[in-house]
């Protein structure tokens, strides 16, 4: 008998360790993320270079609009803005300021590849002459890529748009 109280107060006591140590990890898991959400919160409120990103897709919209372009938002990952002027489109896309990997051939080439599909899979534009503008806030652009805008110099722009 005196086995079975011993094992019982054992298993008692545990089971009050394991209670005990659940609240307690609760607790601090429920500490450590609402810390996490009010560094993010900070984060976001404070820091200039997260809204700099998106005045600068303002400001490069604004710089097309100034040239006579309707710009609007593209609904593909790999382009930033559509700009259509008279029986040009023009897909645009823009390098972060925040970015500071340099922009290769490769690059662009991926750009401009996956816009040609979208554009042959579209009807729409068949009738509209097709151009590409890669746009910076400052010069990234390695030497593969300046020979292949060069290159392609009559559809291919390089804007650089510096920040305000």
């Amino acid at each position: 008998m005196s086995n079975s109280i011993f094992v019982v107060a054992m298993l008692l006591i545990a089971f009050g360790l394991y209670i005990s140590l659940s609240r307690k990890w609760r607790k601090r898991e429920t500490e450590l993320n609402n810390f996490a959400y009010e560094m993010q919160r900070d984060f976001a409120q404070n820091t200039v270079s997260l809204n700099k990103g998106v005045d600068y897709f303002k400001q490069v919209q604004s710089f097309y609009e100034q040239q006579g372009y309707n710009v609007s938002k593209h609904p593909d990952f790999t382009t930033d803005f559509i700009a259509k002027k008279g029986k040009e489109i023009c897909f645009i896309r823009i390098q972060s300021p925040m970015e500071k990997s340099d922009i290769s051939a490769k690059v662009i080439q991926t750009f401009i590849g996956q816009t040609v599909l979208y554009a042959m899979d579209n009807p729409l534009y068949d009738n509209y002459r097709l151009s590409w503008s890669y746009v910076c806030s400052k010069m990234l652009c390695d030497k593969s890529a300046r020979i292949f805008i060069n290159k392609h110099a009559d559809r291919l722009k390089f804007e650089l748009i510096e920040t305000t």
